[in-house]
């Protein structure tokens, strides 16, 4: 047997050490090495499309602002808007169409215009806006964001990034429409060293978004634009909030790729600033996207590892098959007797240490199998008696009782009474009586303490309020006979009799997992505390043994009779306080067919 299990643990280490180590270790460091290779070729080439691109919109605003000196291009104008602001020789309505022909003409130069403003400088003459769009009343210089940094400013151009126009609120899509503004200083043409006004041009972002498409259309990965605030400026799709803040956490004049964790998966996030404006091109890639790239390299690595692990498994199971065969049937004879078969065969064993074994373990099986037989014989017949006894234990002074008390009642009330209680003590007297199973199901158990109930009902005068309740599903599953009785008993005589005014009894049976909960409970005088601790040692599985006197007779043996059919976990729990009353819990296992009830009986008779 060592022999066998020597060369088998070699064969293992073998196909380990040989095979499958070196496959793996080779496959997934030149997998690694790959990725990482491919990882940092995608992040180098990500970064330049980032600075690129910042490059292409750096450009484009730098357009933008030649074309803010179109004031300077006509002197007629310049002429007309400094003459104006200074001595407002020229009438409004002049400048107002001029400013309208000229500003119309520049707008249809450069489709990206949304709107074309000019500002008087407060303090230089009277105060007048010109603009393409309609203006809302009041609107004021003063409340331009830019106005008071700029005016302050050495600047000659200002940038304002993305915001709603001043002029009426358009929407495009569904959504307000945004623009980004260039504002420049325009002076008095005589002197050109005093401001005689603001020129602010509004601009779409249709030239950004062309610049932008270009780049997100070669899908080596997804571009936005970001303002000095880290607000979003511009983006294909909508960016993730998560991705926003993990953004926001990276040094904006970084121009090495950075790694985040976004929705539990590495990206590689680089980003360039973009000039005057405050911006910044943020380019990012998930690392999935890069490893997915070689795929099929991986896939072969896994093809030929799983090919040669194959034909390695092939080689050593061909090898030990016929070696380990009797070992298994061996091991499948064994599970059979575990399951108390010991009815086993085995044909034409090994010559051989194995086939000696295989042949001593039947030879056990056999004597074990007689041993038992003769034990479970002597068994039966000790339960069987244990049993009868108790089931004759059933207290007599019940009976006794009950014919008393029919007596009295039939001496005051010669009606109806009488023969309720005389036909319930003749349900109860049959189904003590009865012989055949030991089992019952839990709507004769009902039917049966309704039946005595009623009896103490009677018995008692209403001194009671007793309740029962069953749970509807568990009334066809099966309980052994006169369980939950001699609990009620125990109510009455040892809780409830003795008490003072009203009394109360709560009977509930109901599903637990795996089981059914059995409580009887009373409000009467209770246990004390030191009877308690003496019932709870009595009904322990250690100590357990069924009684033949008074005292606590029905608790300690329907304990016994749980045992007998059930034994561990199932069981009952007694619980108590002196003069507040008892609750007694007993804990039975499911039991929904017949097939299950035989089991239990089975196992009663094997003790």
């Amino acid at each position: 047997m060592k022999r066998i299990l020597a060369f088998k643990q070699k064969l293992v280490l073998t196909y380990v050490i040989f095979i499958v180590l070196p496959m793996s270790v080779l496959g997934l460091g030149a997998y690694r090495l790959y990725s990482q290779a491919m990882e940092k070729k995608v992040s180098d080439f990500v970064q330049q499309v980032a600075v690129s691109t910042s490059s292409n919109i750096e450009m484009y605003i730098r357009e933008l602002e030649q074309f803010t000196l179109m004031p300077y291009y006509n002197r007629e104008l310049q002429d007309m808007l400094t003459a104006g602001a200074a001595t407002g020789e020229q009438s409004d309505e002049d400048i107002k169409l001029t400013l309208e022909k000229n500003f119309s003409f520049w707008q249809s130069q450069r489709g990206s215009i949304e709107n074309i403003t000019y500002f008087s400088k407060p303090g230089e003459g009277a105060r007048r806006i010109y603009s393409l769009s309609y203006l809302l009343p009041g609107l004021s210089i003063e409340q331009m964001p830019w106005y008071d940094a700029f005016d302050d400013s050495d600047a000659i151009v200002a940038t304002l990034s993305l915001h709603l126009p001043e002029a009426n609120q358009l929407v495009q899509n569904g959504e307000p429409l945004q623009v980004f503004s260039l504002i420049r200083k325009i002076y008095y043409s005589s002197t050109l060293l005093k401001t005689a006004g603001y020129f602010q041009v509004d601009f779409t972002l249709e030239d950004i978004e062309r610049i932008m498409s270009r780049v997100n259309s070669e899908k080596n990965g997804s571009f936005f634009v970001l303002d000095a605030d880290r607000q979003v400026v511009y983006a294909d799709d909508p960016v993730k909030p998560e991705l926003l803040a993990s953004v926001a956490g990276l040094q904006a004049d970084s121009a090495v790729p950075q790694m985040i964790d976004l929705d539990k998966r590495k990206t590689i996030v680089v980003q360039h600033p973009v000039g005057k404006m405050g911006w910044t091109v943020v380019g990012y890639v998930p690392v999935s996207r890069i490893v997915s790239g070689i795929a099929s390299v991986r896939n072969s690595m896994l093809l030929i590892g799983i090919v040669c692990i194959a034909i390695a498994l092939v080689v050593s199971t061909g090898i030990s098959y016929s070696m380990t065969k009797p070992i298994y049937r061996l091991i499948s004879l064994i599970k059979r007797v575990e399951r108390e078969d010991f009815q086993i065969e085995y044909d034409n064993p090994p010559r051989n240490e194995l086939g000696q074994l295989i042949r001593s373990f039947i030879r056990m099986s056999r004597r074990l199998d007689e041993t038992i037989r003769h034990l479970y014989q002597a068994e039966i017949v000790r339960k069987e008696s244990e049993l009868q006894a108790l089931r004759s234990q059933i207290n007599p002074h019940f009976l006794f009782n009950t014919l008393e008390t029919i007596k009295m009642r039939a001496e005051l009330d010669e009606a109806d009474g009488t023969v309720d209680m005389i036909t319930a003590l003749g349900k109860l007297v049959r189904s003590s009586l009865q012989s055949g199973s030991d089992f019952i199901t839990l709507q004769e158990e009902k039917d049966y303490l309704m039946n005595y109930l009623l009896i103490q009902e009677n018995r008692y005068g209403g001194r009671f309020d007793i309740t029962v309740r069953v749970e509807e599903a568990l009334l066809s599953n099966y309980i052994p006979r006169l369980l939950v009785q001699p609990l009620i008993e125990n109510a009455f005589y040892h809780g409830l009799e003795m008490k003072q005014g009203k009394g109360k009894l709560t009977v509930s049976i109901t599903s637990e997992p795996d089981a059914v909960k059995v409580l009887v409970a009373d409000d009467g005088l209770g246990i004390p505390i030191d009877r308690l601790l003496e019932l709870r040692r009595q009904t322990g599985v250690e100590t357990l043994r069924p009684q033949h006197d008074g005292g606590s007779i029905g608790l300690v043996n329907v304990v016994a009779r749980i045992q007998l059919y059930f034994g561990l976990p199932y069981a009952m729990r007694i619980d108590s306080r002196p003069g507040h009353g008892t609750e007694v819990i007993l804990l039975l296992p499911l039991i929904a067919s017949e097939s299950e009830v035989e089991r239990y009986v089975s196992r009663y008779h094997r003790g």
